[in-house]
Parts: C-alpha cells; sequence; structure tokens
C-alpha cells in the first residue's frame, strides 16, 4: 500500500488550519462588530451601571481578541501556541483584574450584582488555565488541541457578554438562570415567586 500523499495527510484529525481559518474570519468579524456596536451607541458605556457595562464590555472584548490572535499564532508556522497562550493568559488576567476592581470599588456609588464576583473570578480562572496548561503543553498536536478548545471557550464568554451588553432585555442568559433560581428558592420557602411582599 502506498503512503498518504501530503493532502491527504493534512485532512487528517489532527489538522486544525480548518477550524483556525474559520474562527479567524468569526473573531475579527466579532470584534469588529462589537467595536462598532459601541462606538455607534456610547450611552451603554454610561449613565448609573457604567462600570458593570464597561465590566460587560471589556470582558468581552478581550475575550474575542484573545479568541482572534490564538487563531492567528496557530496559523502561523512553528510550535509557537503554547508561548502565545501564556502571553494571552497575562494580559487577560491583567486586563480582567483591573475590570473586577473598577467594578468593586464602583459599588458605593452603583448597584453591582453579586454574580460579577462569580463571573470575574470564572473569567480570571479561564485566563489561568490558559497559561498553566499552554505553558505545560509543548506538543504541537496537543497544542493545537488545546487552542481549538480556548478558542471555543473565548467564544463563547465574548458572545455571551456581548448578548447580554447590546441584546434586548434586561440581563443574559446568565440572568434569567439566576432570577428563574432565586424564584424557585423563594417559592420553596412558601413566599412569592416574583419577589413582591406576601399579601396580608
Amino acid at each position: 500500500m502506498s503512503p498518504p500523499l501530503p493532502q491527504e495527510r493534512s485532512a487528517g484529525v489532527g489538522d486544525y488550519t480548518n477550524f483556525y481559518l474559520g474562527s479567524v474570519t468569526v473573531a475579527g468579524a466579532l470584534a469588529g462588530l462589537l467595536f462598532v456596536a459601541l462606538s455607534v451607541a456610547p450611552q451603554r458605556l454610561s449613565g448609573g451601571q457604567s462600570a458593570e457595562h464597561q465590566a460587560i464590555a471589556g470582558t468581552a472584548y478581550t475575550a474575542l481578541i484573545d479568541a482572534l490572535w490564538i487563531s492567528l499564532f496557530a496559523l502561523r508556522p512553528g510550535n509557537v501556541l503554547p508561548a502565545a497562550n501564556l502571553a494571552f493568559a497575562i494580559i487577560g488576567l491583567i486586563g480582567t483584574s483591573r475590570l473586577a476592581r473598577r467594578l468593586w470599588r464602583s459599588r458605593a456609588q452603583q448597584a453591582v450584582g453579586r454574580r460579577w464576583l462569580y463571573l470575574m473570578i470564572f473569567i480570571m480562572l479561564v485566563y489561568l488555565a490558559q497559561g498553566v496548561i499552554g505553558a505545560a503543553v509543548r506538543r504541537p498536536d496537543e497544542a493545537q488541541a488545546f487552542g481549538a478548545s480556548l478558542v471555543t471557550i473565548f467564544f463563547a464568554i465574548g458572545i455571551a457578554r456581548s448578548w447580554e451588553l447590546l441584546g434586548p432585555g434586561r440581563g443574559g442568559l446568565i440572568s434569567e438562570f439566576a432570577e428563574h433560581a432565586s424564584g424557585l428558592a423563594r417559592r420553596g420557602r412558601g413566599g412569592p415567586a416574583d419577589g413582591s411582599p406576601p399579601q396580608q
């Protein structure tokens, strides 16, 4: 049996070229759309909840930019993904920690939901995992697979935060789940599901 041709090898299971080509296009388009949307509607980042909206916009934009640059470095010749993951993890941790500190300080002037503490911790844990695992994974095939998983996670974070900032309604999916869980908890205690005081 003759050995497989180079074209056949490149189309194997471990080849993520098509994935990263698509993710570069998607990440660039989403980041550009978010930037344009915030440019034409700057009032979303001002007003009584400006710090919270800035945190949403910052985490969304950072996640999409991270996905974009991971995809770009994955398409470069050589095994440069480990170093890129470590560098972008540090950038993401610094940026997210600054947003979290600014959000924490704004509690005296603005009403900030408790869920933001958990969201910021989760996002920083993702960047921490990116740096630790990215530095530990050295084999090119493993680095490509880990990078593809990271891109998917960052897409989920960026789209969820963008929807919460620019989408209709007063919150994202996490807000809906949190409110639903609170309603179930109040109902279990015998109170009204909507949080209104019991009628006498």
